[in-house]
């Protein structure tokens, strides 16, 4: 196990802490959900989240983001990544697409932010085409999909990741606290590093 021979995969566990059934059974759950090849459990949505963006984006990078998103995640794109990490949002409406085109700064902007369905406005993203839009100036797509689990598959949408707060919809009873992040792989994965194994 600690040579890397053996792993969750085939149900051996090191440390509860990295990885354990009750939590790799939910990460399968979370993965066929999303219809996806794996997904990895975190201890809440905004880790989730921070882990995603820390992971996409490096010091003098840009993210182009809603400007209609959980207030947590805001203050985050607002707050923490500009002053920790050198990294600046631009904030628009992602039902204009010809706002959100022009924001993306290509050879710069890593990442494309949003939420399947907004919260707390409900506003509805049109999927496919931001991502079309996004592939195209070479961003990777991030999308929240916490408001709208069982309703629609972002990675079927042309999504790179998707992120749930499990605290929410899916828990049922926000009676725990707990994340998700889902990687959809079209090809050979080099955007990123997440291990789902």
């Amino acid at each position: 196990m600690f040579a890397g021979e053996l792993g969750p995969d085939n149900d051996f566990f090191v440390y509860s802490r990295h990885f354990n059934p009750t939590v790799l059974n939910l990460s399968r759950q979370m993965a066929a959900l999303e219809g996806t090849q794996a997904a990895y459990c975190t201890s809440s949505g905004m880790s989730a989240i921070s882990s995603v963006m820390l992971q996409l984006c490096s010091s003098g990078g840009h993210v182009v983001a809603s400007n209609t998103l959980y207030g947590g995640t805001h203050a985050l794109l607002t707050h923490f990544l500009p002053r920790t990490c050198n990294i600046t949002t631009s904030f628009v409406d992602i039902t204009d697409h010809g706002t959100v085109a022009d924001a993306i700064v290509e050879g710069r902007t890593q990442v494309l932010y949003f939420e399947s369905v907004a919260n707390p406005t409900l506003t509805v993203a049109d999927i496919p085409e931001l991502s079309r839009m996004a592939h195209e100036k070479g961003v990777t797509v991030v999308v929240d999909n916490t408001f709208a689990p069982m309703v629609l598959s972002p990675a079927k949408l042309g999504a790179d990741v998707v992120v749930h707060s499990i605290s929410k919809f899916i828990s049922g009873g926000a009676d725990i606290i707990a994340g998700n992040v889902i990687r959809f792989c079209r090809d050979v994965c080099n955007v990123c590093s997440f291990s789902f194994t």
